[in-house]
This record gives structure tokens, C-alpha cells and sequence, in this order.
């Protein structure tokens, strides 16, 4: 009997097989490499995010008051540029720059890259918030406004705008070029060798004396109707115990010492404290020793005595009464007498005096300011 050659099917169908779960297994290793390369991807991309946010708080957090005073409008500055700075981990890159935007508002923006996973091009991004600068409002209408006696006997209160140096645009704009000498409830209690009602000698402005009702909350205010001697108090940046005290600027490693709390500052502006504004509380009376120099804010919870050759510049806020007497004892800004016992009264004599400067005072409580996130919405992703 003849039989027919039959072809076998059992290599074909094999490599067949074969073939089909090598696709099965090419295709599984393309997706499971692509999702791996989505994950990675992703996890790149919030870690440029994360230390973008990082790097922004942390300039916000440590912010150096110093730019407040130093930094013009429409100028930038970097404030970190760091890559693998002992905080931030291997692949991790941070650029925040800070820009002027307006008087009492800056614009921060914050670079962040990440690339440790070997990637030739790093994913990044790059955030940007609005800040302001909260501060007290003091309003220049008087040089030294008192809520009792002022004896004015062969020393000076000028009302007349004192002129200083600060980057354009930095200065209270609008303000008058010329105020009140003093301010009182009772022009009878602004007294040369007698009170008589006439402006003493040595008190000029527009007018020399005016009527005030005193140091209210409005004289002193904050926004939000805060007194703000208090509210200032709170946040003082040096608080000390009452006494004689003779502050001068403290320089360390070429750098401002502001952990020393005798140093209130150069108002002289020639070191590297010339744009630092010291918030100062004292509790109780205070003296300022001959030689003395500060400038910011300075808070007295009792009364202030100004001694020969001592020296400060920006706000004076007391809670008794004030005393500048002798050859170069000097107040430069403005000053606020409470006058809290009602008597004795505040003096400026034998060459003391007390000039007007909203330059000065405008420095000042921009140098003792907190930058603060704008209401609203504060930052956006730019990129």
C-alpha cells in the first residue's frame, strides 16, 4: 500500500510560539521601562517643585532686615545660590533672587533643579511670591510731641526737614518738608526760662508749637489701630533692663554683630552696620552715656536721658519724659513724650537738640520691618 508523505506542524507552531512570547515579552519590557521612566520623571519633577518651595521659605524665613534699608526699587539681589549646601541633598540646585518691586513690597522668585538620577537635561521649576513689609505708622507731624511740660533753655527742637542719604524711593513720600517743632495739649507747657505761650527760642516749624491731645493711639498707631509702642515691644529685637548704657556699632569677622545687644547700629553710615535697625525695649529709665550712637527704634518704657556727645537717629518712643542736654546730645527723626507722671516735664538744654528728619524715621521703621506674604494669593508657578 502506497501512503502519502504528511508535512509535520510542531516546528512551525514552536516558533511560532516563540516568536509571539518574545513579542509578549518585548512589549512587557517597554511598558514596565516607560512607566519606570514616567515614575522617575514625576518623582524629579516634585523634587524641582519641593525644593523650589523650600528654597523660598527659607529666604523668607531668614530674611536679612538689612535689604529693607539697602535694596533701591527695581534692584535685585540674589539671596541663595546654592548647590548641595549641606541642606539640600546631591542633585538638588537653588537660585532665589530677590527684586524691589515698590517701596514696602518685594518679589522673590525661587529656581529649583534636580538631577541626580543622571538625566542630561534636570527637571525643573521655578515659583515666585509677592512679600510685604509689615511696619509701624508713624505720623510726622510734630518732632517731639509731648503730653506735658517741654523746657527749651539754650537748646534746639527744629521742625525743618533734615536731609539723608538713602537709595531713591526709600524715603516717606509726600512727606512735608517742614513740621510742628513740638506738639502739646497746651501751648503754656512749651517753656524757655518761663511759660509764657510764646515759643521759646530755639523752636522752629510750621508752626513752632502745636495743640495736641497728647500721645494716642493714632499719634503712635500701627495699621489695625494698635498702640505701637506696645506692639513693637513685643517684637523687639533687643530687650534690656533699664540703667546707663553706651551702644556703639560691633563688628565681627568683617560682618555686623547683631547678637551684640549694645550695638544699635552706624548712624554714621561708614561700616558694616550702616543698614542695620536695631527695635530696641528698655524696661524702665533709660541713659544714654556720652559717646552713646544707635539708630532704629527705640522704646523706653520710663524716661530717657540724652547725654553730651551721645547720639540717635530714627524713632524715639518714651513713657515719661525726655532729656537731650549738652554739647552734641542729639535726637535726629522724631520723639514722642508721654509724660506718664505728669511731672518734672521733658528738656532740651545746654546744647542738646532734637531735629526733624523723615528720612530718617522712614529708614528706621522700614530697618525694624517683618516681610510678610501679601493677602491673597502670594506666589505662582512661572515655570
Amino acid at each position: 500500500m502506497a501512503h502519502a508523505d504528511r508535512g509535520g506542524f510542531a516546528l512551525p507552531a514552536a516558533i511560532m510560539a516563540l516568536v509571539l512570547l518574545s513579542a509578549l515579552v518585548a512589549g512587557a519590557l517597554f511598558v514596565s521601562t516607560e512607566e519606570l521612566r514616567a515614575g522617575r520623571t514625576d518623582l524629579a519633577d516634585q523634587r524641582a517643585m519641593a525644593t523650589a518651595e523650600w528654597a523660598l521659605e527659607r529666604a523668607i524665613a531668614a530674611w536679612d532686615p538689612r535689604r529693607n534699608t539697602s535694596l533701591a526699587i527695581g534692584a535685585s539681589e540674589f539671596v541663595g545660590d546654592t548647590a548641595d549646601d549641606g541642606v539640600a541633598t546631591t542633585g538638588d540646585r537653588v537660585v532665589v533672587t530677590a527684586t524691589r518691586v515698590q517701596r514696602s513690597g518685594f518679589l522673590i522668585t525661587a529656581y529649583g533643579a534636580y538631577a541626580s538620577d543622571g538625566r542630561g537635561i534636570p527637571t525643573r521649576h521655578t515659583i515666585a511670591a509677592s512679600l510685604t513689609l509689615v511696619n509701624a505708622r508713624i505720623p510726622l507731624r510734630a518732632t517731639l510731641t509731648a503730653g506735658g511740660v517741654v523746657t527749651v533753655d539754650g537748646g534746639v527742637i527744629e521742625g525743618i526737614d533734615t536731609t539723608t542719604a538713602a537709595p531713591a524711593g526709600l524715603c516717606n513720600e509726600g512727606a512735608a518738608s517742614s513740621v510742628a517743632g513740638v506738639a502739646v495739649p497746651d501751648t503754656t507747657l512749651v517753656c524757655g526760662a518761663q511759660c509764657s505761650g510764646v515759643p521759646p527760642a530755639g523752636v522752629t516749624g510750621t508752626p513752632p508749637v502745636a495743640l495736641a491731645t497728647g500721645l494716642t493711639n493714632d499719634s503712635t498707631g500701627v495699621s489695625g489701630g494698635v498702640d505701637a509702642a506696645a506692639a513693637l515691644a513685643d517684637r523687639a529685637s533687643i530687650d534690656l533692663p533699664g540703667g546707663t548704657l553706651a551702644p556703639r556699632p560691633s563688628v565681627r569677622a568683617s560682618q555686623c554683630d547683631r547678637a551684640d545687644p549694645l550695638n544699635w547700629g552706624d548712624p554714621g553710615r561708614a561700616g558694616a552696620c550702616a543698614d542695620y535697625y536695631a527695635l530696641v525695649h528698655v524696661r524702665g529709665s533709660l541713659v544714654l552715656a556720652a559717646g552713646s550712637v544707635g539708630q532704629g527704634i527705640l522704646l523706653v518704657d520710663g524716661s530717657l536721658v540724652v547725654e553730651a556727645g551721645a547720639r540717635f537717629v530714627g524713632v524715639v518712643i518714651v513713657g515719661d519724659d525726655i532729656v537731650v542736654a549738652g554739647t552734641g546730645a542729639e535726637i535726629v527723626g522724631i520723639a514722642f513724650a508721654r509724660d506718664g507722671d505728669r511731672a518734672g516735664g521733658s528738656r532740651i538744654a545746654d546744647g542738646g537738640t532734637i531735629r526733624f528728619a523723615s528720612c530718617a524715621v522712614s529708614r528706621a521703621v522700614l530697618g525694624t520691618s517683618r516681610l510678610t506674604r501679601t493677602p491673597e494669593r502670594w506666589w505662582v508657578e512661572l515655570r
